[in-house]
């Protein structure tokens, strides 16, 4: 099956610079180098027809005015290997060999018959002598002119090619690195925004390099301004929303408290005690990790706390450790009201007993947090992660919001780590919050 041509092509805006860059210098070099050949030959050919065409000038006013002895004789006599001469008809030319004439060899015969009217067939003696046999007509008779092209021939095309050659390799490198620089502020803005993507608060862009880049950089940090300010406006209408419903809410609870009907009391303070827990996720929902930084910290650390505010509520959950963790970036208070909101999930849907266990393995964290309820079914948990969705009608009159699980797992992505929900053996659920070692 052929390759599509577009996945020949690289992926990466650097890769792409460099590669056009390239292809534009090839071509560019290519034609210099071809150019420069073409140019060198056509001058190689004038001269060398000019020179022999003044030669035969020459020998022709040597000879004429001498009887057909002495020409001959005269011939004899001014036959030099190093320069243009005459060959009587008679002597033997070099035998044709293949292939007939190189390149220069043709342009050369082209210019001699520009040069020289009359003359007609053109041979090449082979290595290691390299003549040109032309055929001329002299004072009404039939001569050789004999070119010496000399034993060697230097041919500066190749010395350019090398000298281009280096050259592209030192372009390439400045190219390189032009694209290195224009693909930096790419580069930092595709981490800014996936950081942003988590939920944390990249630093602003420099607002550095090309215009386009520049003004890119520009708007991003606009955009992080924006947001900030949108932040700040959410946090104060949250902090006045919290203050502004507890207050009647308490004033509730203390009215429930003195009524004297037992049946609308336990009623009216379990509706008050929905209220507050549906508050309290809107306010967590919306908090993410707030302003809390990443700190090295122990996992197990963490966990035990969260076991022991369990147990003194009265409910008992299992811890399972490994016999070794690390040390790791952690952010407590949101990785606590994480995996809290998993045990009261398990407790509320699922059933005793519960566990929290904390594993690390190649690269990652894993707390699981396991029950031994009905679990959720494969096709319903996505669902279920999703923010508002309540899973059935009898979990719609429960006094939740449906905020738990997407609480969980914003608090999970924002760390750059996943939430999973498995189907446990022998019946149950285990919700894994997995985080890398190294959180970003």
């Amino acid at each position: 099956m052929p390759i599509p041509l577009h996945r020949l092509f690289p992926r990466t805006i650097f890769w792409r610079l460099a590669a056009l860059t390239a292809l534009a210098l090839l071509l560019s070099l290519a034609f210099v180098v071809g150019l420069f050949g073409y140019a060198r030959q056509q001058l190689v050919a004038n001269q060398v027809a000019e020179q022999a065409a003044e030669q035969l000038a020459a020998i022709e006013d040597a000879l004429d005015g001498l009887t057909p002895a002495e020409q001959l004789d005269w011939l004899q006599r001014s036959q030099r290997g190093y320069a243009p001469h005459l060959r009587s008809r008679g002597a033997p030319p070099p035998a044709p060999y293949a292939p007939p004439l190189g390149p220069l060899e043709r342009a050369i015969a082209a210019a001699l018959h520009d040069k020289i009217p009359g003359s007609g067939e053109v041979r090449e003696a082979p290595p290691p002598r390299r003549q040109l046999w032309v055929r001329v007509s002299m004072l009404g008779k039939p001569y050789w002119l004999v070119i010496p092209l000399g034993r060697y021939r230097a041919d500066p095309t190749w010395t350019l090619a090398a000298t281009a050659t280096i050259f592209a390799l030192a372009a390439l490198a400045v190219a390189a690195l032009f694209a290195w620089r224009i693909n930096r502020p790419l580069r930092e803005l595709r981490l800014a925004a996936g950081r942003l993507g988590r939920g944390e608060r990249p630093e602003p862009l420099p607002e550095t390099g090309p215009l386009e880049v520049k003004e890119l950089s520009a708007s991003f940090n606009r955009m992080l301004a924006d947001l900030d300010a949108t932040e700040r406006e959410r946090g104060v209408m949250l902090a006045g929303i919290s203050h502004d419903l507890r207050t009647p809410l308490a004033r509730l609870k203390l009215g429930v408290e003195m009524m004297a009907d037992d049946s609308l009391r336990d009623g009216m303070r379990e509706d008050v005690e929905d209220i507050e827990r549906i508050l309290g996720q809107f306010i967590d929902f919306a908090r993410g990790l707030g302003n809390e930084q990443a700190r090295e910290g122990d996992p197990a650390e963490l966990a035990r706390g969260v076991v022991a505010r369990y147990a003194r509520g009265g409910c008992a959950v299992e811890l399972l450790l490994d016999d070794e963790l690390p040390l790791v970036p952690l952010r407590p208070l949101a990785l606590s009201r994480a995996l809290a909101n998993l045990i009261d999930n398990a407790r509320r849907y699922g059933a005793a007993p519960y566990s929290l266990g904390v594993h690390a393995d190649a690269g990652s964290l894993r707390f699981v947090v396991g029950d031994r309820g009905p679990g959720i079914p494969a096709d319903q948990i996505a669902t279920a992660l999703q923010p508002f969705q309540r899973l059935d009608s009898a979990r719609r009159a429960d006094g939740g919001s449906g905020l738990g699980l997407a609480i969980v797992e914003r608090i999970a992505r924002q760390h750059g780590g996943t939430l999973a929900l498995d189907p446990r053996d022998g019946g149950g659920l285990l919700a894994t919050i997995r985080l890398p070692l190294a959180l970003g």
